[in-house]
């Protein structure tokens, strides 16, 4: 068993290995155009002295894709400094990926347009690609692979980077891309109906739900409407929030449904307290 267990684990610890190692040749090799009638296509035919970065995707995932659209982005960022590009997908069915391709034109960079290998899910014969991988990304100069990448699990905040600085250095630079350098751009964060982050929502909610208990004694809607006050003085976006939630209750129909009648007089009373003042402050702390 202990035997076992430490040939799993060295299996494990073994890198992927896909597509010629650095040093190796760059040969041509035939794709498809997925995109209108052009047909197969010779890539790297005529790039013996180009400075070239090729992306081939093994799995179509959410991040494989993000990867594969940042990186195609950076490299048509450095057309100017010598660097071509080429995206590369790999299929058992061409038809149906061609057709998914042309669904999902938005989401693929718009600098690049993708080619579909006709020679399976393990590509071109030459290149001995690894289908357990899910991209594999090839950075080459004169013909010669200068970096090459196997990655499993892509990611853009661990990979991205680590390819950035060896694009940049086969264009003769030194230092390392951050994510900003390369177009990368976080995601903006999902607001709820009151334009709130989650955790602003999730804060609001934990302090508001005590008040408004219907099984609640006095005493323990007096200590959560004290807790409420006391965390909305000292926070703005907080006293608002509670301010427009208590204005629509008390004013609407359904205002005995919300807690204990003590609860009730707590939301009237921050209906007209916590109304906003000129000189409250515009920043939301």
């Amino acid at each position: 068993m202990i035997t076992l267990l430490l040939t799993s684990l060295a299996a494990a610890d073994e890198p992927l290995f896909s597509g010629p190692q650095v040093g190796e040749e760059l040969r041509p090799f035939e794709a498809m155009a997925a995109f209108g009638d052009a047909g197969a296509v010779s890539v790297l035919k005529d790039a013996d002295d180009s400075t070239v970065l090729i992306v081939f995707v093994h799995q179509v995932t959410r991040p494989s894709i993000g990867l594969m659209r940042l990186l195609m982005e950076f490299a048509a960022s450095k057309e100017q400094e010598g660097l071509e590009s080429r995206l590369i997908f790999l299929t058992e069915d061409v038809t149906d990926t061609t057709a998914f391709l042309n669904r999902a034109r938005h989401a693929l960079p718009k600098s690049s347009t993708p080619l579909i290998s006709p020679d399976g899910v393990e590509g071109p014969g030459a290149y001995g690609l690894n289908r357990k991988v899910t991209l594999t990304v090839l950075i080459g100069s004169k013909g010669v692979v200068t970096a090459n990448f196997a990655l499993v699990q892509p990611s853009i905040q661990a990979d991205a980077t680590r390819i950035g600085h060896e694009i940049v250095k086969v264009l003769g630079g030194s230092d390392m891309p951050t994510l900003r350098d390369m177009g990368y751009k976080e995601p903006r964060r999902a607001m709820n109906r009151a334009g709130q982050p989650p955790e602003q929502d999730a804060i609001y909610r934990q302090k508001m739900a005590p008040v408004i208990q219907k099984n609640a004694t006095p005493e323990e809607v007096l200590a959560a409407a004290t807790a409420v006050e006391d965390f909305a003085a000292k926070h703005g976006w907080f006293r608002q929030r509670v301010y427009q939630a208590s204005r629509l209750i008390s004013e609407g129909p359904r205002l005995k449904q919300y807690g204990t009648p003590e609860a009730q007089e707590y939301l009237k009373k921050w209906a007209k307290e916590f109304a906003p003042k000129e000189d409250d402050p515009a920043d939301g702390e």
